[in-house]
């Protein structure tokens, strides 16, 4: 009796054992996410006001061309897919005045696609 007290036991202490390191995983990749839109999102305001391209009208949107991001955690390479994107917020004498910059970072885990949307607003003088 006191053996099968003590396998029930272990069993469940395997399976919480389990479940944390699932859970440590998510949050390292959701945090590699983070630092990869950072990243992305620096290099987008990083090539000034001026040359980021937006939409014709300020309904839409420009999207940049979607590129991968490997990245190795826990000694395994992973995928990160980037995709950014400008649209106008508003204008002064028919030009941007203030534009919106979105990093939208996917990564897919045991089957589920997870995002991660970096958004921030960058405006000039006019």
């Amino acid at each position: 009796m006191a053996m099968l007290i003590l396998v029930v036991g272990m069993l469940g202490l395997l399976q919480s054992i389990n479940l944390a390191i699932e859970a440590n995983m998510r949050n390292q990749l959701r945090e590699e996410a983070v630092y990869v839109g950072e990243r992305a999102m620096n290099e987008l305001r990083g090539k000034g006001f001026d040359n980021i391209s937006v939409g014709a009208t300020s309904s839409e949107t420009y999207t940049y061309r979607t590129y991968s991001v490997a990245s190795k955690i826990r000694g395994t390479r992973r995928k990160y897919a980037v995709t950014r994107s400008a649209r106008t917020l508003s204008t002064s004498a028919g030009l941007p005045a203030t534009k919106q910059l979105d990093v939208l970072v996917s990564w897919t885990y045991k089957g589920i696609t997870y995002q991660n949307r970096v958004t921030a607003p960058t405006s000039i003088l006019r």
